[in-house]
């Protein structure tokens, strides 16, 4: 036994005495060589492990990591022309991927964001719709077969609108109202039990010619709903806008164009490490701050423009909730709809006899004489109270949009210093001596440079497509400050009340109206005293907006003239005072 174990001793004696040279450092991994250079070079999928050397070499082709014309060349290292190439495509890989990290939570939340408002008002749309169509059904006895082409028309011109095509809502609604009036003519004179019926010629002329009837059968109810169309959609559409636009301007940034030296820089801060046999060593803060800002300072462009798209979309929000809410309009159409129709029922004396003589025809009875005893029980008269979906939990998602995107200001000013605030990649500490300088293992020393410095050099390279969104956002702005700024809001609404007179307030002159929930102030709905001949006139001053005060309307009376002339409106005394005021604000 004792001979065995001699022998055993001899033979690891002699193994140690013939593998001592080759004994590995415990540090090196149990390797020598270029061993670990070539494991991170595989295990970062950087390229054909063949291009790394076994042992360093000189190669004089290197131009990236080092100049290899003045290098000394007893000086070798584990990089040859071809893994630095790799290297080079691993960098701009690198940094792409690092931006796109940095866009992707804000990108996909926009995104997402976009597909669920589309979707919500998609519902509202088709809600509106039914309700609508059913109100017609049920109320006016106006068939399916006579409104919904002309029903299905006018919500698909919503449709349209809101996927960025130019519709006229204001033509819309006209169409609309041209298409229904002849069968609210038939509910007027035919009543339950008469013998009056129209022919197909007169419902035609009576659909193409009801905006030449004198007083409009509709006041200006029906213009006051496309205002209101036509203002909540449009804010609904610029929010889907500018999301689109943010969408856009991240997916450029996630593909800027990085030139050659962009490349080699981010090349020198990222893998020239590895030639030197560091693969584990982290570049300097001031090194990585330095290189990336030179890289991305070309975003800065388009810095500001982002900023003020952000500040101006958050008011456009504010907007959405307030005046001009599209799913609240939208989910009130079938209301504004019904109070226009009950207005036109009620005051039908006062344009029988105008709608007579243009389409060339006359009734054997008074219209009068075939209203039903009792007027539909509209819900003009009792009107409905929606909750404001748009408040609830869609709301919320803008909010919660909205607050990421106030978090974005200066994010395209500051992604590079972002990028270099990763611990796990660079050395925090700005005066490390451990750390990759771009030459060895030390401190960086050259002057970190801000981004304005940057911005200053004429040499600077900056995308072409960074201009152009430049442009985009800067346009987008100025059409949302010009669209949503009081000033433009008081010229808005004095545009409308010019226009008034276009779509037909005919002989009632000027008409006091406004865009709240309930359309008539008192539900009594008949607004015009008089025998019911049309042969009394009415003068009502009106402004059409939405902030008008109740109590204006609800302290103005019509009361008929004691002279037996037209009709005059006496206002109270502190209704006069409140309209000075207002006028005075605006």
């Amino acid at each position: 036994m004792s001979i065995n174990c001699l022998k055993l001793s001899f033979v690891l004696f002699s193994l140690w005495t013939f593998c001592g040279t080759s004994v590995a450092d415990p540090d090196s991994g149990g390797q020598t060589g270029c061993h670990r250079v070539k494991q991170a070079y595989l295990r970062e999928k950087i390229g054909p492990v063949d291009f790394v050397p076994s042992e360093p070499i000189y190669d004089g082709d290197i131009s990236i990591c080092f100049n290899a014309a003045t290098k000394d060349k007893s000086e070798k290292s584990c990089c040859s022309k071809s893994s630095e190439l790799t290297y080079v495509s691993a960098a701009e890989k690198f940094l792409r991927m690092t931006i796109h990290s940095k866009n992707a939570y804000l990108k996909k939340l926009v995104m997402d964001h976009i597909v669920e408002y589309e979707e919500r008002l998609e519902t509202v749309i088709n809600s509106s719709y039914h309700r609508t169509s059913q109100l017609l059904i049920d109320v006016y006895d106006i068939p399916a077969s006579a409104h919904e082409q002309a029903l299905r028309e006018f919500y698909q011109d919503i449709r349209t609108y809101l996927k960025m095509k130019h519709v006229s809502l204001y033509g819309s609604v006209n169409d609309l109202f041209d298409s229904l009036f002849p069968y609210l003519y038939k509910f007027i004179v035919e009543g339950k039990n008469s013998s009056v019926h129209l022919s197909p010629e007169h419902i035609e002329c009576l659909k193409n010619k009801r905006q030449e009837i004198n007083p409009n059968p509709f006041g200006v109810l029906h213009y006051n709903m496309s205002h209101i169309l036509n203002k909540a959609l449009s804010t609904a559409k610029s929010y889907l806008e500018v999301l689109t636009l943010l969408v856009e301007t991240i997916n450029t940034t996630d593909h800027v164009t990085l030139t050659s030296k962009c490349q080699h820089a981010v090349t020198r801060l990222q893998y020239c490490s590895h030639c030197q046999q560091e693969v584990d060593i982290k570049p300097c803060k001031g090194f990585c701050l330095n290189s990336m800002r030179r890289c991305l300072a070309q975003l800065s462009v388009i810095s500001s423009d982002w900023n003020g798209l952000i500040m101006s979309v958050n008011r456009v929000q504010s907007w959405m909730n307030q005046k001009y809410n599209a799913e609240h309009a939208l989910n009130n159409l079938d209301g504004k709809l019904d109070t226009a129709i009950m207005y036109a029922l009620r005051n039908s004396n006062h344009f029988m006899h105008s709608a007579q003589q243009i389409c060339g025809f006359k009734t054997e009875r008074t219209p009068k004489e075939h209203m039903p005893e009792k007027l539909p029980n509209s819900t003009s008269s009792e009107p409905i109270k929606r909750k404001r979906e748009i408040g609830g939990e869609m709301y919320k998602k803008i909010l919660e949009v909205m607050k990421e995107l106030l978090t974005s200001l200066k994010m395209f000013d500051t992604i590079a210093d972002d990028i270099c605030d990763q611990q796990i990649f660079y050395d925090q500490d700005i005066n490390s001596t451990e750390c990759w300088n771009g030459l060895t293992k030390g401190r960086y020393s050259e002057v970190v440079e801000d981004i304005p410095t940057l911005l200053t050099r004429t040499a600077m390279v900056i995308d072409p497509r960074l201009v152009s969104l430049k442009d985009k956002l800067a346009s987008m702005r100025v059409n949302l400050m010009t669209r949503y700024s009081d000033f433009d809001y008081t010229l808005d609404r004095k545009h409308i009340q010019a226009d008034s007179f276009k779509y037909g307030s005919g002989d009632f002159g000027h008409h006091d109206y406004t865009t709240d929930d309930e359309d008539y102030p008192d539900h009594s709905g008949d607004w015009f005293s008089g025998s019911g001949s049309g042969s009394t006139s009415t003068t009502i001053d009106v402004v059409i907006g939405e902030d008008i005060d109740e109590t204006l309307i609800a302290t103005t009376s019509v009361k008929p003239n004691p002279s037996g002339g037209s009709s005059c409106v006496t206002v109270s005394t502190a209704t006069v005072i409140l309209l000075v005021l207002r006028l005075t604000l605006l």
